[in-house]
């Protein structure tokens, strides 16, 4: 089977076929049980999530029908896969059917050939991760417990591993090709200064080294307007090479 959390929430059999999970405090539920893999939770941890932190009385009884309906469709594949077993409820997931596992053993592998300084190895390895990354993560799970605790980890790891494919792709000499990605991040990510730094480094080694220095007076502009602070010491290494019109690479420290 296959679980997918990047994004909205996905469960396929073996045969690729979807398994719809409709109601949304059993999305809840399934995507609590997904995120803490092959170990039992106790049905008060369960609760918690699955009611926001205000479960209602007689939750143990409404908490079983809950797990009914996944449990018996998961039953159609492996009858052993969604257990009751003390204090709660446990489900059995491999490394490999979960998306939000193969996605943190892929930025990890990814942080590891960037330290070596393998970079074609980087960009695909990267790149690989990014692909599983369909929307924001649990897209259709309503919890703000779950949204506060999983979400910001795993939005962190997409841009550190974003971060790394960017200079992966800078460090093999394609900065035409990462230019209009860069200058849309800026625009999402705006306090975001390693992008402002690509952007800088990739029009500069295109020959629009105007443009280059103009992202840092924006980003400076912005950095002091939104919080108060000068550039930091890799952007302001960036742009002082381009004044000085010094080889730019980055040499960022594992």
């Amino acid at each position: 089977m296959q679980f997918r959390l990047l994004g909205p929430l996905e469960v396929t059999d073996a045969t690729g076929r979807w398994q719809p999970v409709t109601g949304p405090r059993q999305r809840v539920l399934l995507a609590t049980l997904l995120l803490n893999p092959n170990r039992p939770i106790s049905v008060d941890e369960l609760a918690e999530t699955v009611w926001d932190g205000v479960p209602p009385k007689g939750y143990a009884q409404t908490l079983r029908s809950h797990v009914m309906r996944p449990r018996r469709s998961l039953q159609t594949s492996d009858p052993l896969r969604l257990q009751a077993r003390a204090p709660g409820y446990a489900l059995e997931v491999a490394d490999h059917e979960l998306d939000v596992h193969r996605f943190e053993a892929l930025c990890r592998d990814a942080a590891e050939q960037r330290r070596a300084g393998v970079w074609m190895a980087v960009a695909d390895t990267a790149e690989r991760a990014l692909s599983l990354w369909r929307a924001q993560p649990l897209l259709d799970v309503p919890s703000q417990l779950l949204s506060r605790t999983v979400v910001p980890r795993l939005e962190q790891l997409r841009l550190q591993v974003l971060e790394s494919r960017l200079d992966a792709e800078l460090r093999l000499g394609r900065h035409h090709a990462v230019v209009p990605q860069l200058q849309s991040l800026v625009a999402v990510h705006p306090l975001h200064e390693r992008f402002h730094a690509q952007l800088m480094l990739s029009l500069s080694h295109t020959g629009r080294r105007v443009e280059a220095l103009a992202v840092y007076r924006s980003a400076r502009r912005l950095l002091i307007d939104e919080l108060g602070v000068e550039p930091g010491p890799e952007l302001a290494r960036v742009h002082q090479s381009i004044l000085s019109g010094d080889d730019l690479v980055f040499e960022r420290a594992a």
